[in-house]
């Protein structure tokens, strides 16, 4: 299992490494792509930073629902003491 998470782990960093090569060759070498790529690349940024952003607001709602719930199950055990 180790060893399969393993090869996954290089699989995906080597793939990494040559889409960022391959990339940046490209936008060094001013191809005629290069206007779509950096917007690419900007819609890329955008959607990562939304993604985080997403997550903080879903954190946010899940521990006002884990405080509601806390505080409603202390209310129905001391109305029943």
């Amino acid at each position: 299992m180790l060893n399969t998470l393993h090869k996954i782990f290089k699989l995906i960093f080597l793939f990494s490494v040559v889409t960022t090569g391959w990339t940046s060759f490209v936008l060094l070498t001013n191809s005629k792509f290069n206007l779509e790529i950096k917007v690419l690349i900007h819609k890329m940024y955008l959607n990562q930073k939304s993604f985080v952003l997403n997550v903080k607001d879903l954190s946010f709602l899940l521990v006002k629902d884990a405080n509601e719930r806390f505080s409603e199950n202390k209310s129905l055990n001391n109305s029943i003491k």
